[in-house]
Formats: C-alpha cells, sequence, structure tokens
C-alpha cells in the first residue's frame, strides 16, 4: 500500500493498537480459544515470501481506495490460529476480511495483532456491521466500537455492510439496508473521526448483482464484496455488476469462490487441491481486485496452494477440469435462488436460508454458527409440520437438488430434533 511521509506517520498513530482494550476483551471470554491456540502443532514457515515491490503482477489496485491488495487474501470466517493468520501475512498476503458475526474471529485477530503487532501495518483490516433497515444512528455507532474493541485496534480499514438480501436483518429485501439515512450520517461521523477508513457492502443473494449496482448508486461505497463463482454468475448478474463497479472505480472483492463450501463430489477428491486452484484463477481473471477463501486463514498448505495458483493464469486445463467439476457439483450445489423453492413452499419456509446454513454445518464445519443462525429464524420459516411430507420446494428447484430433505435434515439437526418445530 504506497502512503506519503506524511502518511505514513499518522498511519501509526490512527491504526495503533488499544492493547489494554484487546486483552481485556479477550479476557472477557476467558480466553475463549488460548489452551487451543497453545496446543496447536508448530506452524511451517511460508514456502514463499512474497514482495509487492517485486511481485508486482501479485498486487492489484482495490478501486478508488488506491489500496494495493493480494490477489488471494484472508477469509476470517473460521479462523482459530493466531499463527496462522501471521504467517498468511509473512507470505505477503495483506487483506483479511472478517465480521461481527464470524463467532470468535475479530478475537483471533487480536490476539495475533497482541503477539505480533508489527504486522497491523502490513494489512488491510475489513470488518462488517450488521446495520438494520431502521437501526438509529446511536446503534450503528455502537456496533463499530464494539467491533474496534474486540479487534484491539483504533482504525478498520474497510466497514462493510453485511449480506444484503437476507440472513441476517429481518424485512431485509437487499435494498432497503441501502437507505438507512441514519447509516450514511454514522458513516460520514467514524470517518471524520477517523476509526473508518473505507466503505463497502456485500452479498450473496440470488439477486445480489442488482442489490450492489444499488449500493454502487449511492456513491458513498469503495468496494463491493460478493459472491462468485464458475457455477453462480451470469445468472445473478455479475457480468453487469463488474461493469458498473469499473466505470465507478469501485473495487471488487470475490467470496464463496469454490461451490458448495469445496466439497467434492464422488470421484474429485484427487482432484480436490486442482479444482481448489482452478477456481481461484478462473475468479481471478474477471476484473476483481483480490479473492478471499476462508481456508487460507485456517490451513498453512491452503496458503500455499492459493499463492501458487494466483501466480499462474486461468488455462484450458483449468477450463476442461472446471467444467468436468460443475458438471459433477451442479446438482448438489444450492443457488439461494429463494424465489423459486421459497416461493413454492405453501408454508413461507425460508428455504434458502436453511440450505445456507447447513451448508455451513456440512462443508464449511460451523456446526455451531449454523445452529446460531438456525435458531434466530422464526420458528415458522425454519419448519412446518407439512414439511414432513410435502416435497413442492424440491420439486421446483431447476437444478436437481432435494431442498424438502434438507428442511427436514435442519430440524433434526440444527433445532435439536423437535425444538425447531415449537
Amino acid at each position: 500500500m504506497a502512503e506519503s511521509d506524511d502518511d505514513q506517520k499518522g498511519s501509526v498513530k490512527r491504526r495503533g493498537l488499544l492493547a489494554a482494550a484487546g486483552v481485556a476483551t479477550v479476557g472477557a471470554t476467558g480466553w475463549f480459544g488460548y489452551r487451543a491456540w497453545q496446543s496447536h502443532k508448530p506452524v511451517p514457515p511460508p514456502t514463499t515470501r512474497l514482495q509487492p515491490d517485486v511481485d508486482r503482477g501479485f498486487y492489484r489496485r482495490l478501486g478508488r481506495t488506491d489500496l494495493e491488495v493480494s490477489a488471494v487474501s484472508i477469509g476470517g470466517g473460521g479462523v482459530s490460529n493466531p499463527k496462522v493468520i501471521a504467517r498468511a501475512i509473512d507470505a505477503g498476503l495483506n487483506f483479511i476480511d472478517t465480521s461481527i458475526c464470524y463467532g470468535d474471529s475479530e478475537l483471533v485477530i487480536a490476539e495475533m495483532f497482541r503477539q505480533r503487532p508489527e504486522l497491523r501495518q502490513k494489512l488491510v483490516l475489513a470488518t462488517k456491521w450488521d446495520v438494520a433497515q431502521d437501526m438509529p444512528k446511536s446503534r450503528i455507532l455502537e456496533s463499530l466500537d464494539k467491533s474496534l474493541q474486540r479487534l484491539g485496534v483504533d482504525q478498520i480499514d474497510i466497514m462493510q455492510l453485511h449480506w444484503l438480501g437476507g440472513g441476517h436483518v429481518r424485512g431485509d429485501d437487499g435494498f432497503n439496508r441501502l437507505d438507512n439515512e441514519a447509516l450514511y450520517a454514522a458513516m460520514e461521523e467514524v470517518k471524520k473521526a477517523g476509526k473508518v477508513r473505507f466503505f463497502g457492502a456485500t452479498s450473496h443473494h440470488e439477486n445480489r448483482g442488482k442489490i450492489l449496482e444499488h449500493a454502487v448508486g449511492k456513491g458513498a461505497y469503495d468496494m463491493l464484496l460478493v459472491k462468485m463463482n464458475a457455477l453462480d454468475f451470469d445468472g445473478a448478474g455479475i457480468p453487469s455488476l463488474l461493469s458498473v463497479a469499473r466505470k465507478a472505480d469501485v473495487g471488487v472483492v470475490a467470496m464463496k469462490s469454490q461451490p458448495d463450501g469445496g466439497r467434492m463430489p464422488p470421484g474429485f477428491e484427487e482432484k480436490k487441491w486442482g479444482v481448489y486452484q482452478a477456481n481461484l484463477r478462473w475468479v481471478l481473471q474477471h476484473d476483481v481486485a483480490t479473492v478471499i477463501n476462508s481456508d487460507i486463514g485456517e490451513d498453512p498448505e491452503m496458503q500455499d496452494l492459493a499463492i501458487e495458483a494466483a501466480r499462474e493464469p486461468f488455462t484450458e486445463a483449468d477450463r476442461a477440469l472446471l467444467e468436468q467439476y460443475t458438471t459433477a457439483v451442479s446438482p448438489h450445489y444450492c443457488r439461494g435462488c429463494d424465489s423459486l423453492c421459497g416461493g413454492a413452499c405453501p408454508e413461507g419456509v425460508s428455504i434458502a436460508a436453511v440450505m445456507q446454513f447447513a451448508m455451513y454445518h456440512e462443508a464449511y464445519g460451523w456446526p455451531a454458527r449454523a445452529r446460531q443462525h438456525y435458531r434466530n429464524l422464526p420458528v415458522a420459516e425454519r419448519f412446518a409440520e407439512r414439511c414432513l411430507s410435502c416435497s413442492q420446494c424440491s420439486d421446483a428447484c431447476p437444478h436437481g437438488l432435494d431442498p424438502a430433505g434438507t428442511v427436514r435434515w435442519a430440524a433434526e439437526t440444527l433445532g435439536d430434533g423437535g425444538s425447531s418445530r415449537a
């Protein structure tokens, strides 16, 4: 990230670690994962150490932020070991994406800063807030301050409006949260106070292309975080979104590059890492600044594979492999098109949300988060007694999935049997 001498001096003050606040926050959780960290095997050193001035092709401009970010970067969704995150930064990855709802992620990052304070200057730190369509400015400011405290910093580089179009905020249609005037008043205030440098908006809704185009039209968002993979691209309006973002000089970060959480269909087990890299390269051939992946924050081997993938162009061999893979995984991959399966449900069950949380449990290995999100849904949107025999949602799926079976499985697994039906 290029900065003037004055900016560099100022950034030390702006981004200085609030060590006492960070330690107090982690301490309040009972050092939730400290023993787990202590029991981790030693983290091997990076196999490659990238340098922005030398490996210029590996770093890309994030729109009008003018931040130079690594082509692949750290997803904070499942991080638990600060040393693994530090290894990624040592290798040259300089962007991390987390959220208030990613379990202990913000606290794990704070612990990394406590152990290695110098890494804050090397990292673009992005987190998220769940601002509702009617949330007052005071609560929006409070949400930011809690993230600052959990992270143990006095400035966040990018604060993003989280998951537009579903999942976290009741009544969210993907557009109305973007029209909350209190949000923009809060954004202006925290930017002037030096608490946030830039702002972003995120979505993995079926209509995310249009939702995020609406965000670009607001003129207040410097970057977008969008679900983007080889199975779910044209139908979600991503080509149009990339064009709109480019014209507005709004940076684009891709997420969920691995369909179905990277879970391999039968016959592809031995091709898993090749598919992982081909998926990353497929995204990077488009007009995006970086691809975030949660495996990079959890697994040193995946870091090395991601860096290797980003250094190579997308090839015809990649294309042939992805064509075979996407054909195999398509009948198992939920695209979140709730207008079809959800629209067919006579009981109003939130089919796409239930499918999403089932994927968290089965593909991402996040059972606690899956249960939490599932139980945050209104009871009537989780399950209905009619679900025991009805299959209208499955009949409506054009991709051959069985949402009805997943709804029944979620009621037993995420709702602990009958509790989801109460």
